[in-house]
């Protein structure tokens, strides 16, 4: 990446070592010498239970100037915020509907006078949209879009409820972490393991040299689980997201005179509650460090992309990231990518065709012009298809893509999107239905113009079933059905409209 100042190290899941002062780490055989070298102190982190397989164990050993413990009392954060972790039908901030959802981009953050500096930073710009689960239970994930206007200055963040997936659509982003740095342009994903605290400022833009600079994007949140890397199976070795395009930081560290600084704050989120606590010295002092339990980056414009020459691959064919369940063989969410690939099927339809799947999905676009025919989204933007509801292209988009004359090309050039598949249904917020800035309601008689073209071959039809000896098709006159006298629902909730249903009527 150009204009990045730092240096990684490569290797999905790789057990990774790395030190800023020559000799920093211990000598082999041992995490926990009785004296670390230059006065360090040693500080491990466990991302699993300790009796874990050894394919799953994912710690960390640091070797820092000060240990994470002292810090001053913890206070929870009072401020009004739009983070949810619990996604179960008992909570009244989350319900589950069958409806369909398309919310535009988070416009930039205004100017907010009770906040110190005015401005709004990562994680006071982070808004949930929706989830499963509950990350108490371990069990589940989170979908959220953030928008924010400032830099972490002497601030630190720490989630404990999983590890977050944040996908940048608008803004390159310089991200201070305990185990070195990262930085993030759009069209890369980065992943925060839970327990590592990190730090995110706006990397100012060189054409606009005091811009007022503002980041917008996704994060998908997992509980009591990991990414890992989709299995490859009949592909072999190659395919997909290749293990050497993964890139963790080396060691960094922060050198402050004591005393000399004011104190750091670090915001700690549990249970969807924000919790902060000071403490006089910076936590990024990590000065080397061992381990899988690590953040990472990806540039997703290195995925291998897979083509089919008949029938469409399912979304799951484009997974980069997926995290398993507790259950085998089931996953609790897949991270997919979409972007530049050839189209080369025949004799098939290449757009989405009408399904309707156990799985939700959600959609967003990091860049390029969308070309889907059914809702309005841009870069920014997210979609939702709760599991089972069908869905498709519209019938004018069918009606082209059933005429067109196929030939080998590049599709989706300059475009890049994503899909959240998850097999599970998903349960909306009620700030994401009711006071998302920018909810965008299904275009009224969307579906109107769809018919039926059996009628129109009901002789060729006819004829097939004559040779098969099957009695034909015959169109009788039908006689109009009375008006119902009934409806399934109160005729009060049939009127009025989801959308002005109530959440705990829904």
């Amino acid at each position: 990446m150009a204009d990045d100042p730092y240096k990684y190290q490569f290797g999905f899941g790789n057990h990774h070592a790395t030190e800023a002062i020559p000799g920093a780490l211990p000598a082999s055989g041992t995490n926990l010498p009785q004296k670390v070298r230059y006065g360090l102190y040693a500080e491990h982190l466990n991302g699993t239970s300790f009796i874990s397989s050894r394919e799953s164990v994912s710690n960390l050993w640091m070797y820092r100037e000060r240990p994470g413990a002292p810090h001053r009392p913890l206070r929870q954060v009072r401020e009004h915020n739009e983070i949810e972790t619990c996604f179960l039908p008992t909570n009244p901030n989350v319900s589950f509907t069958p409806q369909a959802y398309t919310w535009g981009p988070l416009p930039a953050p205004k100017t907010n006078p009770s906040r110190r500096g005015g401005n709004t930073t990562f994680v006071q710009g982070l808004k949930t949209i929706g989830g499963y689960g509950d990350a108490t239970l371990k069990e589940g994930l989170a979908v959220h879009q953030y928008a924010f206007n400032a830099d972490m200055n002497r601030q630190a963040f720490v989630n404990h409820d999983g590890d977050l997936l944040l996908v940048p659509q608008q803004g390159v982003l310089d991200i201070k972490t305990e185990l070195g740095n990262l930085r993030i342009k759009p069209g890369m994903i980065s992943v925060f393991p839970a327990g590592i605290r990190f730090s995110i400022s706006i990397v100012p833009s060189p054409s606009q040299p005091n811009p007022p600079s503002h980041a917008v994007g996704y994060a998908l949140e997992v509980f009591g689980t990991r990414f890992t890397l989709p299995e490859l199976g009949v592909l072999g070795a190659n395919g997909l997201a290749h293990v050497r395009d993964f890139e963790y930081p080396v060691a960094a560290f922060d050198l402050e005179p004591p005393g000399m600084l004011p104190p750091f704050e670090v915001t700690v989120k549990l249970g969807g509650r924000l919790f902060s606590y000071a403490q006089p010295h910076t936590p990024f002092n990590v000065v080397a460090w061992h381990g899988r339990h690590a953040p990472f980056r990806y540039d997703l414009a290195r995925f291998a992309h897979l083509s089919a020459n008949t029938d469409q691959l399912d979304p799951t064919a484009y997974c980069v990231l997926m995290a398993p369940s507790k259950w085998p063989g089931v996953s609790v969410v897949e991270f997919c990518v979409f972007g530049e690939k050839w189209a080369v099927a025949r004799d098939t339809l290449r757009i989405p065709y009408y399904h309707r799947t156990m799985a939700t999905e959600m959609c967003g676009v990091i860049k390029g012009v969308y070309q889907g025919s059914v809702r309005p989204l841009e870069g920014g933007g997210l979609s939702f298809e709760q599991s089972y509801m069908p869905h498709g292209e519209s019938y004018e988009a069918y009606a082209r893509e059933r005429e067109a004359k196929h030939e080998t090309v590049k599709v989706a050039q300059g475009f890049m999107s994503f899909m959240i598949h998850v097999p599970a249904h998903l349960g909306l917020t009620k700030w994401a239905m009711e006071n998302h800035p920018d909810i965008r309601p299904e275009r009224p008689g969307l579906w109107d113009s769809f018919h039926g073209h059996l009628l129109d071959h009901i002789d060729d039809a006819n004829a097939s079933l004559s040779k098969a000896g099957m009695p034909t098709l015959q169109i009788r006159p039908l006689t109009p059905p009375e008006s119902p006298t009934g409806s399934i629902l109160p005729e009060q909730d049939c009127e009025s409209g989801l959308g002005d249903v109530p959440m705990n009527e829904q």
